[in-house]
């Protein structure tokens, strides 16, 4: 009776142990975008302080350089606010062009390390999200809930659907990554304006790319981009969703029997 018991509570104290482990596994990237969410916060904190400071100090002595370096007509600069991503300094050139410098600052580096976390943040939580689902699924698929045998291509319809929404979110970061550069995105020109600076951003609820920014003219543009990840996102709900109603119609039959 006490080995039994001993080994009885020996399993308990392993269940404690995984379940601990999982936990982890989930809080740390968690509390990566926790703190890159504050670090997100902070920029356009730093941000809206920058402009402010610009703004006290005026357009003329905050945006110097344009004068310095282009030449400008001090009374026609323009200090335009892009929080979360500081100020830009705007004005027309004397041959009839416009000259933009942007005033990033702290907030530039802020907005990098807050975006390199965050997407660690989300490939680690997605990659722990695939071992979770895997192991829950194979159980799934060896327990009395997969007799009779005929149940079993539904639930590998949901297994495999399942298991496709977190790979392709994955494949989107890694999409991302590869296309951070505008390359195959963003715009050469807008309107027959040059592209004066941009931003590759990626969503992956559903997943997709946009590319945004300005041209010379001071246009704001905004492009969004659909790949593999987007359709593979769109299959795997569909296989999913498929593989559920398959389910229920097999489970009604045989409750009809």
């Amino acid at each position: 009776m006490e080995t039994n018991a001993r080994a009885a509570e020996r399993g308990f104290l392993r269940r404690i142990r995984r379940l601990s482990r999982w936990r982890v596994a989930f809080l740390l990237p968690s509390a990566g975008l926790v703190v890159a969410a504050l670090l997100h916060a902070a920029q356009w904190v730093t941000s809206w302080i920058s402009t402010a400071v610009a703004r006290t100090h005026g357009a003329a002595d905050a945006c110097s350089d344009l004068v310095d370096d282009f030449g400008v007509d001090p009374d026609r600069i323009e200090l335009i606010d892009r929080a979360p991503s500081g100020f830009v300094c705007q004005a027309p050139t004397y041959d009839g062009g416009h000259a933009i410098i942007e005033h990033s600052g702290a907030a530039s580096a802020l907005f990098m390390v807050s975006m390199a976390l965050a997407a660690l943040s989300v490939a680690v939580l997605l990659g722990v999200l695939i071992a979770f689902m895997v192991t829950r699924l194979l159980g799934l698929y060896r327990s009395p809930l997969a007799e009779p045998r005929r149940d079993r291509r539904p639930l590998r319809l949901i297994g495999i659907g399942v298991f496709m929404l977190p790979v392709m979110m994955l494949g989107q970061y890694f999409q991302w990554y590869s296309k951070s550069d505008g390359f195959e995105i963003c715009p050469e020109s807008v309107g027959g304006n040059d592209v004066l600076g941009f931003s590759v951003t990626a969503d992956y609820l559903p997943p997709s790319l946009t590319c945004s920014g300005d041209t010379v003219t001071g246009q704001e543009f905004s492009v969004t981009q659909y790949g593999f990840p987007f359709y593979g996102f769109l299959a795997g709900l569909v296989l999913a969703a498929v593989g559920l109603c398959l389910l229920v119609a097999v489970r009604m039959r045989a409750r009809r029997r």
